[in-house]
């Protein structure tokens, strides 16, 4: 799944932070653009980046990635030490996190000029606008799914995700698995303490994690029978053990998909590729479980948005490579759906025309499940990054024995509530 994170940014520290990029030994404006992903991921990203800079001999591109786990630790490191990159790939979860403290630069001049968007769904840009500032630019859409092993399920004799099953359909079907196994295999890979799951969860039920004014926006019981699921499927032997909870939040060679320790995995379909460079042409991807026959849960997300550092001395730079990675259709062909669906609604189908291997299941799971993705959700409020690794962390102390329920939910609300003040 998207793999998260928790960064404390200090005011102080982000308001200190210098100018970025920086002039090349040969005259050329250098900046320099970071993200999150893995080898996969890189190759077609620098790959886009050099074309890129073969049409701007003036402009020097340096790139960098890390995996979720560590990527936004070392972006908030480097923008209090002044070192903030140029071009910097964000995520729905931090934007108000970062934006919040004017460490995004306000691309609402350039919307519509420089980086052209007549192609475009209209209501989707607006996934990168707050309080009227658009501080980001979606790069593409994506959407939760569960990333299965079909073999496991038909020697299981169960039959694979589908629209209309529910969660008991499920845990049922990973217990099975399990037992199929001998216990080699977990059905599926906990999901108690991940809080895109629960997401998706709560929106089957009618319900959002937050307010409009920022604020929780279920109830303590919401969690707890999340909470509660999450140990029915432990207790009927359907998920992973404890010790594998902690890997949930790395790259897909870490997780217990990516082990092959589970046959089933909550994750998003962007990030498919990661898995089947790990396990090439193994797994599929499906829908998620729910309890509403009229609701999916599951919501066009932008699996990543993409922003210039409000302190970079090269606007002009950013905003073109912002712009290029966008809309240009030889970077679409390019990237494909490595990152999710184009945003470009042009790119997006011409890159369908001619899709295969990994990309290929991305486009086709999408189109599987459009008629049941909702509109997203306004970008969480500032504290949903510390709010995410709490949830994680706490519902690890359940799982691990050390609280209960109950008491792991007391603290996670008094701790949730502090975050969000």
């Amino acid at each position: 799944m998207k793999a998260h994170k928790v960064v404390g940014l200090t005011l102080g520290a982000l308001l200190v932070a210098s100018g970025c990029g920086g002039g090349a030994s040969n005259g050329q404006t250098e900046i320099r653009f970071i993200w999150w992903g893995n080898d996969d991921r890189a190759k077609v990203t620098n790959e886009a980046v050099r074309l890129f800079e073969s049409r701007n001999a003036n402009i020097k591109v340096s790139t960098s990635f890390q995996n979720f786990q560590n990527y936004f630790e070392k972006l908030s490191t480097e923008i209090a030490g002044g070192n903030a990159p140029d071009v910097i790939q964000m995520d729905y979860r931090y934007l108000n996190e970062y934006a919040g403290r004017n460490v995004l630069l306000d691309l609402t001049p350039y919307v519509g000029k420089e980086i052209r968007t007549a192609d475009w769904d209209q209501g989707f840009i607006g996934s990168g606008k707050l309080k009227g500032k658009q501080v980001a630019m979606p790069l593409a859409q994506n959407s939760t799914t569960i990333v299965y092993d079909p073999k496991l399920f038909g020697a299981a004799g169960v039959k694979p995700p589908e629209i209309g099953w529910t969660w008991a359909d499920y845990k049922e079907v990973a217990a099975k698995i399990q037992a199929s196994t001998g216990g080699k295999v977990a059905g599926s890979t906990d999901f108690g303490g991940t809080e895109d799951v629960f997401e998706t969860w709560l929106r089957q039920r009618g319900k959002a994690l937050y307010t409009d004014e920022g604020k929780l926006g279920y109830a303590k019981d919401d969690l707890k029978a999340f909470w509660q699921l999450s140990k029915d499927f432990r207790d009927a032997g359907a998920t992973t053990p404890a010790e594998l909870v902690t890997t949930l939040n790395a790259g897909a060679e870490q997780t217990p998909m990516g082990k092959r320790l589970s046959a089933s995995e909550h994750s998003y379909d962007s990030l498919y590729g990661g898995y089947n460079t790990v396990r090439p042409d193994e797994l599929k991807l499906g829908p998620y479980p729910s309890d509403s026959k009229e609701t999916l849960g599951s919501y066009r997300k932008p699996s990543q948005l993409i922003s210039a550092s409000a302190r970079t001395r090269h606007k002009d730079a950013a905003v073109k490579l912002i712009d290029f990675l966008l809309n240009d259709p030889d970077a679409g062909k390019i990237l494909g759906a490595n990152r999710g669906l184009p945003a470009n609604l042009k790119i997006r189908e011409a890159v369908a025309q001619n899709l295969s291997g990994a990309n290929k299941v991305i486009f086709e799971y999408q189109k599987s499940v459009d008629a049941k993705l909702g509109d997203a959700p306004a970008a969480p409020p500032k504290g949903d990054g510390t709010i995410y690794k709490l949830m994680q962390r706490k519902h690890e102390e359940v799982v691990f024995g050390k609280k209960t329920i109950d008491q792991a939910l007391d603290e996670f609300w008094r701790d949730a509530e502090e975050a969000l003040k």
